[in-house]
């Protein structure tokens, strides 16, 4: 079976373009490996970036009509995060939306509340974003190497939320949200991925089925 178009209704991988179906460029573009393995992909488009997309699908001869792989993935997968708490969730989801769409100032703005929230998830409520910061620094939630990178983000924060001629960029607003990334999986996911360790540890404990590992 030949191409699927199907499989170009996706969001764009490049620009987060969403609900939308990509152009198909060319399929059937066949390439053999090394070991005489042929393999089969389609070239398609996003009429907003204008960015390509590989995909690999199955033999146009075959009855296959998956998609085997995807080239670039999604950069949702780069900004997705683990054991992130509904409270913090809210603002960070609304900074990827707004920074997606092209509104650095308000995905700026939206970074800071982030900070804001993960430090009130952890019970540190000052009036002064800048002493949250230094709280959880002091407290241990966070390493002193992250003191910087969260005054960066608090200080763009301050130039999204109000009028002047100072904006912020969209690569500025990229690097805060990466920043801001990095924060929460060491605040929320790194804890979350060892709590489960350590529960599934006492389920494998005494009387357990499971066979001890060498």
């Amino acid at each position: 079976m030949p191409w699927d178009e199907r499989h170009s209704f996706r969001d764009c991988p490049w620009c987060g373009l969403t609900n939308t179906r990509l152009t198909t460029i060319t399929a059937d573009q066949l390439i053999t490996d090394k070991w005489g393995q042929q393999r089969f992909w389609a070239t398609i488009g996003c009429p907003s970036c204008g960015n390509a997309v590989l995909v690999r699908h199955g033999a146009p001869d075959g009855g296959d009509i998956k998609a085997y792989e995807v080239v670039p993935t999604s950069k949702h997968a780069e900004t997705d995060i683990k054991h992130l708490p509904d409270d913090v969730a809210r603002y960070y989801n609304d900074a990827l939306r707004v920074l997606r769409v092209g509104v650095p100032d308000a995905a700026a703005v939206q970074l800071r509340r982030t900070l804001e929230a993960a430090a009130a998830h952890y019970e540190i409520r000052e009036k002064v974003l800048m002493r949250s910061i230094e709280k959880l620094i002091k407290d241990g939630h966070v390493t002193q190497s992250f003191g910087p990178l969260l005054h960066h983000i608090r200080s763009i924060g301050n130039v999204g939320a109000h009028a002047s001629d100072e904006q912020v960029d969209q690569e500025t607003a990229e690097r805060a949200l990466r920043f801001t990334t990095q924060l929460l999986r060491n605040l929320f996911e790194v804890p979350g991925e060892l709590e489960e360790i350590a529960q599934n540890g006492k389920e494998a404990g005494p009387g357990s089925s499971r066979s001890p590992s060498n």
